[in-house]
């Protein structure tokens, strides 16, 4: 459902002009940027009722937490930094298809396909400006994929995924789908901003595997000081709606992924980058 066009733009991209419309997605009014990829990357934030902060450029690139920037769940950098780490921050998905017996490779919102298929890129905000939905369609693939974030009082930010078929053939996919560079607690901006490969190394990954849950701690409270400071706080990711899937701690098979082969669960993961993926095929 799509209404009251606002204002349009031409790109260079043929068939690609930029609108703004207003629409609506399950029952919720937002404001459409149609191929949003076709301008500048812009910055903006998201709103929440209660101590939440979100903010993300339209790329994809974000930095989010609570309260305040000592307390973010994504590194707290400048805009033309966070611009920058679309491909290494925040939501990631990749997605293995098998369509009429061909083999393909697709990675929504990465640079790395921005010329293999054909393509469109939308962007979605609310009109209360408490969540936002980034969206590519593959017109080769005939597939849609939207991911969504927004913020809970109980359960903190939400990112929630959405694959759509848009064909009548029947089509396999093997997803690998989650979001990466999470910080653990105690990691404040300056720390971050300064000391990034020490934090790093102070870092592990750990997940509660009958419940899928991801822990995400320091091994040691990072202090200039001989004493000991046990990290006893952390912050934590969790996943609902596939059954038995295989759980990442980190990106450091997602090349692998990318190239056709296997990937294992990862349970306990030192020194690296956080991040959450899950992996399952579906059909």
């Amino acid at each position: 459902m799509i209404a009251n066009t606002r204002d349009s733009v031409k790109s260079n991209k043929k068939n690609s002009e930029i609108d703004l419309i207003s629409t609506s997605i399950e029952g919720q009014d937002y404001f459409k940027i149609t191929n949003v990829d076709e301008m500048r990357p812009f910055f903006m934030s998201i709103v929440s009722d209660s101590n939440h902060w979100l903010f993300i450029s339209s790329n994809g690139g974000v930095t989010a937490g609570r309260k305040n920037s000592e307390f973010a769940l994504f590194p707290y950098y400048t805009d033309d930094k966070i611009t920058e780490s679309s491909e290494t921050t925040g939501s990631k998905s990749i997605f293995r298809i098998t369509k009429d017996e061909e083999k393909h490779v697709w990675e929504p919102f990465s640079i790395r396909f921005e010329d293999k298929y054909n393509i469109t890129r939308n962007l979605y905000k609310s009109v209360y400006g408490n969540s936002i939905i980034f969206e590519e369609t593959n017109h080769d693939l005939k597939l849609s994929f939207r991911y969504k974030w927004s913020s809970s009082n109980i359960y903190g930010f939400v990112k929630e995924s959405k694959l759509m078929n848009l064909s009548t053939s029947k089509v396999t996919i093997e997803l690998l789908d989650g979001i990466q560079n999470i910080i653990p607690y105690g990691v404040g901006s300056d720390l971050q901003n300064q000391s990034s490969n020490l934090v790093d190394a102070y870092k592990r990954n750990e997940l509660i595997e009958e419940s899928g849950l991801g822990i995400f701690a320091l091994s040691a409270i990072i202090v200039d000081k001989a004493e000991p400071s046990e990290a006893l706080r952390a912050n934590v990711a969790w996943s609902i709606g596939l059954n038995n899937p295989k759980y990442l701690l980190s990106s450091l098979q997602l090349k692998a992924f990318r190239k056709m082969q296997e990937v294992s669960q990862e349970t306990d993961i030192k020194a690296e980058k956080g991040a959450y993926f899950v992996n399952t095929t579906i059909t």
